[in-house]
């Protein structure tokens, strides 16, 4: 399969496999190569030319908010917390894995969708390195005031939005379109509804056919239809775009070879300069040898330039080094906090209460050098001294903490009968 010049092949999956098409969004996508194969990395001969990759529904979570404001710059942070809130956070190491697209402005308010990706599987990703990462649902143009539905590598879909704009997008459990399909849909929308981000409930469900095999039979359509409660209709799934912009996302394993390329490229680059530099100089010292004075003299004045150069590097690294406290995440009092409360005990009656915690995370000195000291001291008192057991061991045997070296002294009864406990940790070696 040859592209003409300018165009991109556009990688997305598509009823029972993964579908090349190739364009461009000015004159349009056709399809070039439909395969059955379910993983991405099975389908060979992908042309050359520009790869964008659009990733499945299935490996991506999407919840809308309403957001009060229209503060562009402070959306992002506000999808970040809505998504911990519901207790969906990013892998740290997995690469750019969240993102979020504004939907819809309504006075002072927006409209948002923050996505989260599951780090792709081995199989999940294809064997030539893609461009740029976007969900397959903002590939397809959603029909306005309708829900969509297609089928996508087995699996039924449907999404909620206007256009080129995404609402909402979800895979549904099951492989069948039921009656009990249906009712999901159904479900998903009045919560849409309950949380503010849908205004009126769609009036009609747009199903998306291929012409193939895999197209659903009239008495599907039927039972899909009375579970969701709306009129529906069908039509033959339209040709995908690329989103522009395209999503953020990008899975670690395409970063970690984008930066290996990169590094690669400058080393070359570095090598090559050198190497220029180098012969260049031989051959100025060989047709001026006459002036090496003056040269070193000049070279000489050129070091000495460098000085307040160097003076600021080193002030540049002794402020970067006072802000350390700050920039180093995994010792922030907030962190250190959120792990000692997860090593606690649970259970009725509180068996366990943390009365004080003291987190120090700040610069000491010590014969006349800076040092970082790093502290925790916990006070509290439990039912039981199984309890106060259990706290201590847990927290020297938790992985999250292990840059501590823990005292744990006994346990001492107080006057209102309960065990009490002193705790104490360091972080060793710290000057």
């Amino acid at each position: 399969m040859s592209t003409k010049k300018g165009d991109s092949i556009l990688m997305i999956p598509g009823a029972d496999g993964w579908e090349l098409w190739s364009g461009s969004n000015a004159n349009g996508f056709s399809k070039q190569i439909e395969t059955e194969a379910l993983f991405a990395l099975d389908v060979d001969k992908i042309p050359g030319g520009t790869l964008n990759f659009a990733l499945p529904v299935r490996q991506l979570l999407a919840l809308p908010m309403k957001a009060q404001t229209d503060d562009l710059s402070l959306l992002g942070d506000l999808a970040t917390m809505h998504l911990e809130r519901n207790g969906v956070r990013p892998m740290l190491d997995g690469g750019e894995l969240a993102d979020y697209f504004v939907y819809a402005s309504e006075g002072s308010d927006s409209i948002l969708t923050p996505v989260v990706l599951t780090p792709p599987v081995e199989g999940e990703l294809p064997r030539k390195s893609p461009e740029a990462f976007d969900i397959s649902a903002r590939c397809l143009p959603m029909p306005r005031g309708k829900v969509a539905v297609w089928r996508e590598l087995g699996r039924w879909i449907f999404g909620l939005g206007d256009g080129e704009r995404i609402l909402y997008f979800q895979c549904l459990p099951s492989e069948q379109l039921d009656e009990r399909a249906g009712r999901d849909v159904r479900l998903a929308l009045t919560q849409l509804q309950l949380q503010g981000v849908l205004a009126e409930m769609p009036d009609e469900i747009m199903l998306w056919t291929t012409g193939g095999g895999s197209d659903p039979r009239q008495e599907e359509v039927e039972a899909f239809a009375r579970g969701v409660d709306l009129v529906l209709d069908a039509e033959p799934k339209p040709a995908p775009h690329w989103p522009a912009p395209p999503s953020r996302l990008l899975p670690a394993d395409v970063r970690a070879e984008r930066m290996e390329l990169k590094g690669r490229r400058n080393r070359n680059i570095m090598v090559a300069a050198g190497l220029l530099l180098y012969l260049g100089l031989i051959g100025f010292l060989f047709h001026r040898y006459q002036k090496a004075d003056d040269q070193a003299v000049a070279l000489e004045r050129k070091v000495q330039g460098l000085g307040p150069e160097t003076e600021d590097l080193l002030l540049h690294q002794d402020k970067w080094d006072e802000l350390a406290p700050v920039v180093e995440s995994e010792f922030y009092p907030y962190e250190i906090f959120h792990r000692v409360v997860n090593s606690a005990p649970r259970g009725e009656g509180m068996p366990l209460r943390l009365q004080q915690a003291t987190i120090l995370n700040q610069y000491r000195e010590k014969d006349g050098q800076q040092f970082i000291q790093r502290e925790i001291a916990l006070r509290g008192n439990a039912a039981e001294t199984k309890d106060v057991g259990s706290f201590s061991e847990t927290l020297q045997k938790s992985p999250e903490l292990d840059a501590f070296d823990w005292s744990v002294p006994p346990e001492q009864k107080g006057r209102s009968g309960r065990w009490e406990f002193n705790f104490s940790a360091i972080v060793p070696n710290q000057f």
